[in-house]
């Protein structure tokens, strides 16, 4: 007996021989048994975090994939769901189905009132009336876009009044090299020509107002974004707008482009600047669009320089149509979606160039980093509620001033071919994929024939580019 408490002290050479607690075989015993239930806990809770890590890796995979799924709306038209092998005859009555649901929810209203149903009236501008020469410039990347782009570029310079347009061709091979609108002067730039990214010599303020650029390659919006407000901001423009060719952006209380920038963001070293609550962290209210852990407690209050403009998408249904047709988009596309969509909580950014982080890469196509100002205070971002808003949602949807018309889904045939293009910036989306083969949109619910009339685009574009007349004949 006296030999094996010994051994047992042996082993355990840490312990001190005085300790009562630690002498004899059933204390040995007690702790030998106490190490093996704590190794055993040690190994269990390893399990369980390593279980924890794989099912957030796998929970980030999954929301990285569809990244819209988490927003909930309401007010969705039904369709029954087609698949990508859908024979004329499905289709056709996947057609007819969504036509009878758009009737049921129709909301048209008569010619003498504004389809937009906002209560201000609207102002159209002139040539003669426009305020002072723009100094704004819209960036956008393309990828064969080429039937959609004519539209778009006439209409953010006539009827915004852009004052030069910088698109970034991604395709492999320039598609753009014999792409022209007659109203404009164009230069054409290819990827290493001259300078960053094709950066063209002859790309100057004075020489165009359409400039292209071969920009190939995966994922290139957040860099070619980047390099069009490096370049505008070089070549003395002052305020960008980072828009796609499928937005156009309806302005209902300013005449120009130009007038809400200056009016919202001010011109040259006169900013405009708003009052702001800030907590004992320097975290400002409202510049987050994730929900706080805790109440917002305000420490003091503080006057920012505003940076940049967000203004809501507003999403334009399919018109329950399955083929391209050789029309403007905004003469075929005239119902929209009711202001729940989901996808209407997203923004696009007007930018004052000199307030924009170009030390950062642009990650996000809705929402761009500021810089500080000479005090250290960082410059905000601001809905046209003039509240800061932060990220790339306002879930408020703001449609009095100026709203983004989104033709996103255009025709089935049209919508599925987008999807499996894939995001300029995430790249394409195997969920977005499968929902688009089945006629489902970025949520899993059936693509939207659109309810509401809304004509404003067109309107618009009609009044400034009198050759579109002729489609209405």
């Amino acid at each position: 007996m006296e030999n094996t408490s010994l051994r047992l002290r042996w082993r355990r050479p840490a312990m001190p021989k005085s300790d009562p607690a630690h002498t004899g075989h059933e204390g040995g015993i007690a702790s030998g048994s106490f190490l093996r239930r704590t190794s055993t806990w040690i190994w269990i809770a390893r399990f369980k975090l390593g279980l924890g890590l794989l099912i957030l890796i796998l929970c980030y995979q999954f929301f990285k994939d569809s990244s819209q799924l988490f927003i909930e709306g309401k007010g969705q038209l039904q369709a029954p769901v087609v698949n990508s092998k859908s024979s004329p005859e499905q289709e056709q009555a996947w057609q007819q189905t969504c036509e009878a649901s758009r009737r049921d929810n129709m909301h048209r209203p008569p010619p003498s009132s504004s389809s937009n149903n906002n209560t201000h009236s609207l102002r159209h501008e002139t040539k003669s009336d426009l305020p002072e020469k723009s100094n704004v410039v819209a960036c956008t990347i393309a990828i064969h876009e080429q039937p959609y782009l004519t539209e778009w570029a006439e209409y953010n310079l006539h009827v915004l009044n852009i004052a030069k347009l910088y698109i970034y061709d991604n395709a492999d091979n320039l598609e753009l090299s014999n792409w022209t609108v007659g109203s404009a002067s164009m230069s054409i730039g290819r990827e290493g020509e001259s300078g960053q990214n094709g950066t063209n010599n002859t790309n100057n303020r004075e020489s165009s107002r359409i400039s292209i650029t071969h920009y190939p390659g995966k994922k290139q919006q957040g860099p070619a974004y980047k390099d069009c407000a490096r370049r505008a901001l070089s070549e003395g423009y002052e305020y960008a707008f980072f828009t796609d060719v499928d937005e156009f952006l309806v302005l209902y209380q300013h005449n120009s482009i130009m007038e809400l920038a200056v009016d919202y963001l001010g011109k040259g070293d006169e900013d405009v600047h708003v009052d702001v609550e800030v907590d004992k962290d320097g975290k400002i209210r409202g510049a987050s669009s994730d929900p706080p852990p805790t109440p917002f407690q305000t420490e003091r209050n503080e006057t920012r320089i505003v940076g940049s403009l967000g203004m809501n998408f507003r999403t334009l249904g399919n018109n329950c149509d399955i083929d391209y047709k050789d029309l403007p988009v905004s003469k075929r596309f005239q119902y929209r979606v009711e202001s729940s969509y989901p996808m209407n909580v997203f923004i696009k950014s007007l930018v004052k160039l000199k307030w924009l982080d170009l030390d950062v890469d642009f990650t996000d196509p809705h929402f761009y980093k500021l810089r500080k100002d000479d005090n250290g205070k960082q410059a905000v971002k601001i809905d046209t509620n003039r509240q800061v808003r932060g990220g790339s949602l306002q879930p408020m949807r703001l449609y009095d001033v100026a709203a983004v018309h989104h033709f996103l889904h255009k025709s089935l045939s049209e919508y599925r071919k987008k999807r499996d293009r894939g995001g300029g910036t995430t790249g394409p989306s195997m969920l977005l994929i499968e929902n688009a083969k089945k006629g489902l949109d970025n949520h899993g619910k059936p693509l939207p024939g659109g309810n509401i009339y809304d004509d404003e685009v067109w309107k618009r574009l009609v009044e400034k580019v009198p050759s579109y007349k002729n489609y209405d004949a």
